[in-house]
């Protein structure tokens, strides 16, 4: 009995130690990974915090871009594509002066939903490549002006412009990226420019219009915006039609474009192709064409609408003859007309 009781003796101690020193690993272990859980821990939560402020940027950007899609056009000059943005309900056009690059008194402007307009011929000023146009009558789509001083490197923006030219049908392709730099009268950014870009409109997240595209430098996340401001500070000799300044060489162009042209504008929600306005100087003002006259016959194609005959004449190429048959007041006339 005693000798069972010297066991019971001698072995209890033991336990308690093989307890404590478990109890005192665990302690250890948990010690030892409380900073990597901590860690771990940080880490997941940091990664939903970016998330999070990923998607409130996505959610910014998708806003910015409806909100300020219908002003975003095309301008073709007589010899090729760029873009603008409509500033007032009056019609004034900001786009880049090196758009403006003919002396037409006015350019043919398009929006993506495929109606199209004539814009006169205002200002430009070629040193830092700013220039304005204007469309006629009022309650235009447009866009707010707003100031790129806020900005500061590494704030998000949003580009809109009609990349590689327009396209009936497609809405101007939405770019976003982020401020690199500001140089002089110039932001350089990330978001990509390419060809038909050059004049369209650069934003905040707030919505707001800081600047135009202008060209793309040595890179092309290197990508070059005239700062809203100069506009604004040449606000009155734009407007007044001034032209002044030289144009650096630039890498981003207007698309050129090729195709024929008859020189009209086409009611396009019309069942027929109902001819609105006859631009001056073009094939179809030299035959005598006006407004309120409808297509209904071209080079031999029987024409049913405006899109119709659009496609009918880019068949064809520059200083093509073709022949034409227009109804006016009920009455048929048969023409022959050489392409622009």
């Amino acid at each position: 009995m005693r000798h069972a009781q010297a066991t019971e003796c001698w072995l209890s101690p033991n336990r308690t130690n093989g307890t404590q020193q478990r109890r005192r690993f665990i302690g250890l272990c948990f010690i030892a990974l409380s900073p990597i859980l901590i860690f771990g821990a940080a880490i997941a939560s940091a990664q939903q915090s970016q998330l999070q402020e990923l998607a409130q940027i996505e959610s910014s950007i998708q806003r910015v871009a409806d909100e300020n899609m219908d002003a975003c056009v095309a301008i073709f000059d007589g010899s090729g594509i760029g873009s603008g943005v409509i500033v007032s309900a009056e019609g004034l056009i900001l786009t880049a002066g090196h758009v403006m690059s003919t002396d037409l008194p006015e350019y043919e402007v398009y929006f993506s939903n495929g109606k199209s307009a004539m814009a006169r011929r205002l200002g430009r000023n070629l040193d830092v490549d700013s220039g304005m146009i204007k469309l006629e009558g009022d309650n235009w789509p447009h866009v707010e002006i707003g100031s790129s001083d806020a900005l500061k490197k590494g704030d998000w923006v949003v580009s809109l412009g009609h990349s590689g030219g327009f396209e009936l049908g497609r809405k101007p392709p939405v770019r976003s990226g982020r401020l690199l730099e500001i140089r002089g009268h110039q932001l350089i950014t990330d978001a990509v420019l390419i060809g038909g870009d050059s004049g369209g409109p650069l934003f905040n997240l707030d919505g707001q219009l800081v600047a135009i595209h202008s060209s793309i430098g040595d890179a092309v996340s290197q990508n070059r915006h005239a700062r809203i401001e100069e506009f604004l500070q040449d606000w009155d000799r734009l407007k007044r039609g001034d032209s002044w300044g030289a144009l650096p060489e630039l890498v981003v162009k207007k698309i050129p474009t090729g195709k024929a042209k008859l020189g009209v504008t086409l009611d396009l929600k019309a069942d027929r192709a109902k001819i609105n306005f006859v631009k001056r100087g073009s094939p179809a003002a030299r035959i005598g064409l006006r407004p309120n006259d409808v297509v209904i016959q071209f080079d031999g194609e029987i024409i049913t609408n405006g899109r119709h005959l659009i496609r009918a004449v880019q068949k064809h190429v520059p200083a093509e003859t073709c022949f034409i048959k227009i109804d006016r007041d009920d009455q048929i006339l048969s023409l022959e007309v050489r392409l622009q």
